[in-house]
């Protein structure tokens, strides 16, 4: 079970995933799965259409930039896999709890 922390963050990060989906991706389905993986949870947050050059510099990137910072302060990571015409894929990686977030040494 994941503690409130935990919890909120996760969220907060499928909170701000949906709302740029609607703002931008034009999508037809919309796919979130959470998991166990080992001492980790991954969540994975997942559209199927209009994506972006994630090479490209970003003026206005304050949603990716909140949802990492979230995803940091608990010891994870959040890599963001998109193209402009594959969609967008973000999967969220945290300790599952505090003595994994200790030992990562975070």
């Amino acid at each position: 079970m994941l503690d409130e922390e935990r919890v909120i963050a996760l969220f907060r990060i499928v909170q701000e995933a949906l709302t740029n989906v609607a703002r931008h991706a034009g999508a037809n389905e919309v796919t979130i799965s959470l998991e166990q993986v080992g001492p980790h949870r991954r969540l994975e947050i997942r559209n199927d259409r209009r994506g972006f050059d994630s090479s490209a510099p970003r003026a206005k990137s304050f949603g990716l930039v909140g949802m990492r910072e979230s995803a940091l302060m608990l010891g994870g990571e959040i890599p963001v896999h998109s193209a402009p015409v594959s969609g967008t894929s973000i999967a969220v990686r945290i300790p599952a709890d505090d003595d994994a977030h200790r030992q990562a040494g975070v």
